[in-house]
């Protein structure tokens, strides 16, 4: 099928599995005159790459249409479906059109039968508390790259590297010039100094929190924000530290909340971490979880929105904070 939709939020993948394509489909020697990528934010630039799309390739190969951005999700054009709709008939087989965008097929798409006609598939990152299905990505990568790596090694990437493919990738080049010519494992300590913690750093701004610790909490977030840690993921480590946290303490308060309900509503991999993570919320009150979670929410919003996180995060770390200094809950 030579109609492809590929969405989520995963941006990595999703040019990792179009450039897969244009290396199936598109024959080097001619790319240039059988390639074409365009913004999805003109309809008439989608129509005119679409039109172009009917053609037979030029030399030998396939032709390959990449509109990044569509505007195939929400409330999106009737006349850019029905576009899509005509196209499809008249596609030739060696000509491929692959829509990326953040969002899945909006219901006018399913209505119209639209959605039959792509293969559709998602990109979306790994949670951050799946720390399995995290460790077997690092592992994965690693192979990739001919890498040998110690499981502490692996536990460390999966720590300060999180669900970033792309800079978990940036890492392992990196670490592949340590020991070229020596397959033996590597261990931690020696990758370390190449690779900074900053997964690690936003947890401790999470414990910071959860402490009512202002001052560390602001010179954590300053060295993060230092090294480019992108805000929202920093959010992302807090959300799911928080979320975390929430289900731990409901196991304590919930009778209807079991363990096993816990690992799976959280993807715990290690269930002795349980003892642990009981100690951490043993003086903390649902409440303040949940409030907690409600502000992390608001201030991901606001950021996609386009408010400046140098703003926002420095102002709801306070907040966040006081939340857990004041003694404003009790611990049930």
């Amino acid at each position: 099928m030579p109609l492809y939709y590929y969405w989520g939020e995963d941006d990595y993948q999703i040019k990792q599995a179009v450039q897969k394509l244009v290396e199936q489909v598109v024959d080097p020697n001619w790319q240039s005159f059988n390639y074409q990528k365009i913004a999805g934010n003109s309809l008439e630039g989608i129509q005119e790459a679409l039109a172009a799309a009917r053609a037979l390739p030029f030399g030998g190969g396939g032709r390959l249409t990449w509109i990044t951005d569509a505007p195939l999700s929400g409330e999106c054009s009737a006349e850019l479906v029905q576009s899509l709709l005509d196209l499809a008939p008249d596609l030739p087989a060696t000509s491929h059109v692959v829509f990326t965008a953040r969002q899945k097929l909006s219901a006018q798409a399913h209505r119209s039968k639209l959605a039959s006609l792509f293969r559709v598939e998602e990109f979306s990152p790994i949670a951050p508390w799946q720390t399995e299905a995290l460790a077997k990505m690092v592992q994965d990568m690693a192979q990739s790259c001919g890498l040998s790596l110690h499981a502490d090694a692996v536990d460390y990437l999966v720590a300060a590297v999180g669900n970033d493919r792309h800079r978990l990738n940036q890492e392992l080049q990196k670490i592949s010039l340590l020991r070229p010519d020596d397959p033996r494992p590597l261990r931690a300590q020696e990758i370390q100094p190449l690779v900074p913690a900053t997964t690690q750093t936003s947890l401790a701004l999470a414990q910071a929190i959860r402490q009512g610790q202002t001052e560390v909490a602001l010179n954590l977030l300053h060295d993060l924000l230092t090294m480019n840690e992108p805000p929202l993921r920093i959010t992302a480590t807090l959300v799911s530290q928080f979320r975390l946290w929430l289900w731990v303490k409901l196991l304590q308060t919930d009778q209807q909340v079991t363990e096993e309900k816990v690992q799976a509503m959280t993807n715990l991999g290690n269930r002795k971490r349980l003892y642990f993570l009981k100690k951490e919320v043993h003086s903390v009150s649902v409440a303040a979880l949940t409030q907690t979670l409600e502000i992390l929410c608001e201030m991901e919003m606001g950021i996609k929105r386009g408010a400046a996180a140098t703003v926002v995060l420095p102002t709801q770390m306070i907040l966040l904070c006081r939340l857990y200094s004041r003694g404003g809950f009790s611990a049930q």
